[in-house]
């Protein structure tokens, strides 16, 4: 037997039917707020950025290289070895800062202490009999600049695994292109 609460017609019920598109609605815009929200979380921790340190290590790199170049003797004999590398690294802070979202280029750190030059230290003279020069030639500050690029490879290569595709991929080159100058100055 059927019972008469049963047979009464549907608008006569005490609960209504809500709609199903507000509420199909609403359980989209919570889907999409949910994660959204969780990704805009851990936008304000106040981590630095990690390409905050390969563009630091660029401007040095190429701050290094400067002051390299700003002495007399070895900046004329190495200016066509270090100058392309120098603009090279200059680059490499600019499109990291681009990334960064900079809108003017950050400066560059001070230059590392230069290689002793001639008015620095004490002069041996031609007849001291010491065989030793005391001016700094390309064998002296090369290796300070090949080193200085085989750290900006480790810390690229370091870092290109753990980053986004578009970032990984001017990070990489970036790396590449160290290696490729490391190379070069052999």
């Amino acid at each position: 037997m059927v019972s008469p609460e049963c047979a009464r017609p549907a608008s006569n019920r005490v609960i209504r039917q809500i709609p199903r598109r507000p509420i199909l609605l609403g359980l989209t815009a919570v889907a999409v707020a949910v994660p959204a929200g969780s990704l805009l979380a851990g936008c304000g921790r106040g981590e630095p950025d990690p390409l905050e340190s390969v563009a630091a290590r660029a401007r040095s790199d190429a701050a290094l290289i400067d002051s390299i170049l700003a002495q007399p003797t070895i900046g004329a004999a190495l200016s066509g070895r270090l100058g392309p590398v120098a603009d090279a690294r200059r680059q490499h802070a600019v499109a990291l800062g681009v990334e960064l979202g900079e809108t003017s280029p950050a400066p560059a750190p001070p230059p590392p202490d230069p290689p002793p030059d001639q008015s620095t230290q004490p002069s041996s003279g031609p007849d001291s009999g010491s065989g030793v020069s005391s001016q700094p030639g390309p064998e002296d500050v090369l290796p300070r600049v090949r080193t200085a690029l085989d750290d900006s490879v480790r810390q690229a290569g370091r870092l290109v695994l753990t980053l986004p595709r578009q970032r990984a991929a001017l990070v990489g080159s970036i790396a590449a292109c160290c290696a490729a100058y490391r190379a070069v100055l052999e």
